[in-house]
């Protein structure tokens, strides 16, 4: 990919093995999320904010015009999501965001648990130019259980009517996406949930894992060998072919590595302003890779308060970075057979190959967890 009008030519010497690597940035960035507040109208157990230490916050509207003209510096960037961990419709003025990146010829995103603003409140997000939403819903409306992101009835009733909208206006506006969390409460019911989902008028379904946050949850994963996941798998694959669009993630480890957060060039801005590199580095945190505790500490490459957004993508480090997460140059720590007395996995700070932060124990780099990335 060669340099556009107005585009610097950069280029950076990176030490191999044996040799050299030149890597040669671009201004590349195609996916930019932005996490308006880590407030939430929920206390979900299973979702990360309830057990970190960070402190809470919202967005500051002078900090979101800056990231905004930051923004504009990137010839390539195709589309905003207001996401980030905790529930971006809670902040005051999240449908002036929208409109205000709609403006500017953005496709605008936004992630929510759904219960926050209702059908209506939500189609005046779309009046403000919002292209898609994508909701969350873990049961069916008979299951309901302690760890699940919200109640799912509410939610359903809410995609139907925004769907009855869409219908009688003729308008491709808004999409309508589903993340579904499995674990071993819901698991069983995934196909008929597929099935609600697309009577309902969703356009895709994002099927993920579960994370562990807390070592209460950590006997709630199905991807560990467990549980039988075929026949789900099997049914949800024949829903696929009938029609409703799945994004399905994996149920067992695997050797091959894909980084979809990285390959559709995305980056994250936190409230403060702080840049990092994926959800997984935007907050600290304790997660449970396969019963393993590991700390995840924030990593960031800069803070668009003092650098542009420009000059962080284009840095040496970032570069760095996407350049090893791309070409996986990062140890297979999760199936490692030295990882139950090996130091390095207890946290995402460095990897016995020197890489910092460490991309090694990535579950989402192995497919099983997934965000929801428009492509």
């Amino acid at each position: 990919m060669s340099a556009k009008p107005g585009e610097e030519e950069t280029s950076y010497v990176f030490p191999a093995y044996d040799g050299e690597f030149v890597v040669k940035p671009r201004l590349d960035l195609r996916i930019l999320f932005i996490e308006p507040t880590t407030r939430c109208n929920l206390r979900c157990e299973m979702c990360f904010k309830q057990h970190w230490t960070d402190r809470e916050g919202d967005m500051e509207w002078d900090l979101f015009e800056k990231v905004l003209g930051e923004a504009a510096k990137f010839p390539r960037l195709e589309a905003i999501v207001f996401g980030g961990i905790g529930e971006p419709t809670v902040h005051p003025r999240i449908s002036e965001m929208i409109g205000r990146a709609s403006g500017m010829g953005f496709k605008t995103y936004v992630t929510t648990n759904g219960l926050f603003l209702n059908s209506s409140e939500m189609l005046e997000l779309v009046e403000m130019g919002l292209t898609g939403i994508y909701f969350s819903v873990d049961y069916m409306p008979f299951l309901e259980t302690h760890l699940q992101h919200a109640s799912s009835s509410v939610v359903l009733e809410r995609i139907k009517n925004i769907a009855e909208w869409r219908a009688e206006h003729r308008s491709e506006k808004p999409f309508l996406g589903v993340q579904v969390v499995v674990t071993k409460h819901n698991y069983k019911y995934l196909p008929e949930l597929v099935k609600l989902l697309k009577n309902h008028g969703v356009d895709e379904v994002l099927v993920s894992n579960l994370i562990p946050v807390h070592h209460s949850a950590r006997d709630m994963i199905v991807y560990d060998g467990s549980v039988n996941m075929e026949p789900v798998v099997e049914e949800l694959e024949r829903l696929a072919s009938r029609g409703v669009r799945l994004r399905l993630s994996l149920f067992s480890l695997k050797t091959e590595r894909r980084c979809f957060f990285d390959e559709a060039r995305s980056t994250v801005v936190r409230w403060d302003g702080e840049v990092s590199p994926c959800y997984r580095f935007l907050h600290s945190y304790k997660e449970y890779v396969f019963g393993r505790e590991k700390q995840i500490n924030h990593y960031s490459f800069g803070n668009v308060k003092d650098k542009g957004l420009d000059e962080i993508w284009m840095s040496r480090e970032y570069t760095r970075f996407r350049f090893i997460t791309r070409n996986y140059y990062y140890p297979s720590c999760t199936d490692c057979w030295l990882r139950d007395s090996c130091d390095f996995v207890r946290s995402s700070d460095v990897d016995c190959w020197a890489n910092q932060p460490s991309c090694g124990d990535c579950l989402w780099a192995r497919n099983l967890i997934q965000c929801p990335i428009p492509i």
